[in-house]
């Protein structure tokens, strides 16, 4: 039986958006009846296909646990509703906070601004004591980071004041993939894999900025706030306006475009890299995360995605260079491996005769 792609589920209208303390995003998460998780002794946790799967087939549909925005010029940002996450102009019409605490906080309305209450509490005295200045002294980037994991607390901690709504209803797809704040702790951190000058940066932003306890409830250590912090980094996904993954037919392939924000999905974490991937995502108007099949995969296959944009990085060597600095290994995915055999052929070949 061939299963049929699924019809993304709509969010709710903006204008019966009620204030609520329930997380409910991840009633949006949807997977394929055929995608499941896996380990493998090797490469450890993966996603692999228990039966065959189309071409164009949405495999999995992930929902953020937080996401911040990427700045650039007037570029739209963010609704800070994870429950809408539309993309909202940088114009008068945008809905700020009331407390004035960081201008790229925004909120398509008053109705979102009203739902995301209790999350954006426990960011807002961080934001308004320390997001100017951390910016400045640190750099987007690290903001951005330091900023994500602000927010991944704050959903957890709306998770935690949120009631029982969620844990009373039970979903089918529950019986392989974790939901909520569960499902972010078993991201992996690879904290060995990085060297030490980074671990010792991060060790300091956990101190400047994200153990103040005057705006910033102790919800962790110092020890799993770093973890927290090597788990962001690791797992978190770009959002771009075209699809990652795709394969370059020519040199004049469309590259997937700028980035427009940053988001950590907790299931889909799972996939890992291959530089002929099976699978592509690109996320959707409301920055759920839809992964397709690329090809046909067939029964007991893993499905991979690409963590870069294969149409900047086509070369082998540039590549392999880029995995090792930004993800910490080599990669050794069919592609490279062969494109790897097939240079070093070459180099025999150039070697003098009789040699």
């Amino acid at each position: 039986m061939e299963f049929q792609k699924p019809r993304l589920p709509p969010k709710a209208p903006r204008s019966t958006l009620k204030p609520s303390n329930v997380v409910t995003h991840d009633l949006d998460f949807y997977v394929h009846p055929n995608l499941v998780p896996d380990q493998d002794p090797c490469k450890g946790r993966l996603l692999r296909a228990t039966g065959p799967i189309r071409e164009g087939t949405i495999l999995l549909v992930d929902i953020p646990y937080a996401i911040v925005p990427s700045v650039t010029s007037n570029e739209p940002l963010v609704c800070s509703n994870l429950s809408c996450s539309r993309r909202v102009p940088q114009n008068a019409r945008a809905v700020r906070c009331e407390l004035a605490c960081f201008k790229d906080v925004v909120w398509c309305n008053v109705a979102c601004r009203a739902t995301d209450k209790s999350r954006h509490d426990f960011e807002c005295s961080w934001l308004k004591k320390h997001a100017e200045a951390l910016r400045q002294k640190e750099g987007e980037y690290n903001f951005a980071t330091v900023w994500h994991v602000v927010r991944l607390l704050a959903t957890w901690n709306a998770e935690l004041h949120g009631g029982n709504a969620l844990t009373q209803q039970r979903r089918p797809w529950e019986a392989h993939f974790l939901r909520g704040w569960k499902a972010v702790d078993m991201c992996c951190a690879y904290l060995d894999s990085w060297p030490e000058v980074q671990i010792t940066h991060w060790k300091r932003l956990v101190h400047e900025y994200l153990s103040d306890a005057t705006v910033l409830p102790p919800l962790l250590s110092a020890e799993q706030m770093l973890l927290l912090l090597c788990k962001e980094e690791t797992n978190t996904f770009g959002l771009y306006p075209r699809a990652t993954g795709s394969q370059p037919m020519n040199d004049n392939a469309a590259p997937r475009g700028e980035s427009y924000g940053m988001a950590l999905y907790p299931r889909a974490a799972q996939f890992n890299h291959s530089c002929l991937p099976n699978v592509t995502h690109k996320p959707d108007g409301q920055a759920r995360m839809v992964y397709t099949a690329a090809r046909d995969i067939t029964k007991g296959e893993e499905c991979m995605i690409t963590y870069f944009d294969l149409t900047v990085h086509t070369a082998l060597s540039s590549r392999q260079n880029h995995t090792q600095e930004q993800f910490q290994f080599k990669c050794t995915c069919e592609r490279c491996l062969k494109e790897e055999a097939e240079e070093n052929l070459e180099g025999m070949d150039s070697l003098p005769f009789g040699f």
